[in-house]
């Protein structure tokens, strides 16, 4: 039994240790205007597509910054998926013997999380388009800044 607690305490100890990777901060030379806005991010495929829209859908001007981070109420999102997911796996090899319904409920709570996770996004909005952008750089993006207007040709 005593190797069994030793075993919980040192995975416990790895997850406590690995929350600083999953904190992503972004930031730009653009002015931030008003509050920050959270939202939650939900994705699938272990976080390589997402379900979800961008954040900062609702800025006009581009993002000043954005962090994406796991923050508790993630982690309890994915605690929760993981425990109905062994359940369900549970419940899908419950007329087996012992060794594949513990298999079963394993896999559905390693499974459930890997198809759906969620991540808590704050980012604030750009108080202005960025006038101090390189001629030769593209546009930012349709959804952010307009196009600057083409220059004059020469006349000859």
């Amino acid at each position: 039994m005593q190797k069994r607690q030793w075993t919980v305490v040192a995975a416990l100890a790895v997850m406590a240790t690995q929350t600083a990777c999953y904190n992503t901060r972004i930031v730009t030379r653009a002015a931030p205007e008003g509050a920050p806005y959270t939202d939650r991010q939900w994705f699938t495929i272990g976080g390589l597509a997402g379900l979800s829209q961008p954040a900062g859908q609702n800025c006009q001007n581009g993002l000043a910054w954005a962090e994406s981070r796991l923050s508790g109420t993630d982690w309890l999102i994915n605690v929760g998926l993981s425990v109905a997911g062994g359940i369900a796996g549970s419940l899908a090899c419950a007329n087996s013997d012992y060794g594949v319904q513990l298999s079963c409920t394993s896999a559905g709570a390693t499974l459930v999380p890997f198809l759906l996770s969620s991540r808590t996004v704050e980012y604030t909005c750009a108080a202005g388009p960025v006038s101090d952008r390189p001629a030769y750089l593209p546009p930012p993006s349709s959804n952010m800044a307009p196009a600057p207007a083409p220059a004059p040709a020469p006349v000859q």
